[in-house]
């Protein structure tokens, strides 16, 4: 069985965010995976994930649309990967179960469900050529969409809400509760202008997902952050 992992890695975004990314998944993993960054950047990638180059110029997150494509990404299942996440133990038994259940894609559910939405594409399970729809109808419009609210994880949710997919979308919350985590909203507590952060991780956490703001780079003095991304 083929698998790919897939990241994005454009515009102001340090490539540095996608070496340690697929550095640690690499050494987390048993399975076996090939990396593939979507990049503009292409030579500063290519010892450790095989660089593909955008179709077309795009803005921010919604790069992210491109992994969608059954032009730009090779055969296989596919586990996409946010820059931002913190990778902490391994989660092949979490990318099983996906690929076994077969649906269009599996998630976790959005930590806020933002802007009533659920649908989160920090971590995705799909394959390549199940959501070619969703890609179609997004190149078909995507000059119109730049500025869409909420960007490519919103007009995503909604636009399979709208098509009578949501049936299709695999949450993983449900087997997996504790796997993956928002350290915003879920690992911390936000108590005024103050975010308190734990200074110990809870158990069974494999992902730290750092949406917003703060990003890792900026959280070296936790040692769990510093040991399982600045370290690496």
């Amino acid at each position: 069985m083929k698998i790919n992992l897939l990241t994005v890695c454009t515009g102001v975004y340090p490539i540095e965010y996608a070496r340690k990314l697929v550095t640690r998944f690499n050494q987390l993993t048993e399975l076996d995976v090939t990396a593939y960054c979507i990049t503009d950047r292409p030579k500063q990638i290519s010892s450790i994930a095989i660089p593909l180059e955008p179709p077309f110029k795009t803005e921010g997150w919604w790069n992210k649309m491109f992994c969608y494509s059954e032009d730009l990404i090779p055969e296989g299942w596919n586990i996409y990967l946010d820059l931002d996440m913190v990778l902490i133990d391994n989660f092949d038994k979490e990318i099983l179960y996906a690929i076994e259940k077969g649906k269009k894609t599996s998630s976790f559910k959005d930590a806020i469900s933002w802007l009533e939405n659920d649908y989160n594409s920090s971590f995705m399970v799909f394959k390549t050529g199940s959501m070619s729809d969703v890609y179609e109808e997004w190149k078909s419009n995507y000059k119109e969409l730049e500025n869409y609210f909420g960007g490519d994880q919103v007009w995503t949710g909604r636009y399979l809400a709208q098509t009578n997919q949501s049936k299709d979308i695999l949450w993983m919350n449900k087997e997996f509760p504790s796997s993956k985590q928002s350290f915003k909203f879920e690992l911390s507590s936000i108590k005024g202008n103050t975010l308190e952060i734990p200074r110990e991780l809870p158990k069974n956490i494999k992902i730290i997902d750092c949406n917003g703001n703060p990003k890792p780079d900026s959280l070296s003095h936790l040692h769990y952050i510093r040991k399982h991304w600045h370290d690496i």
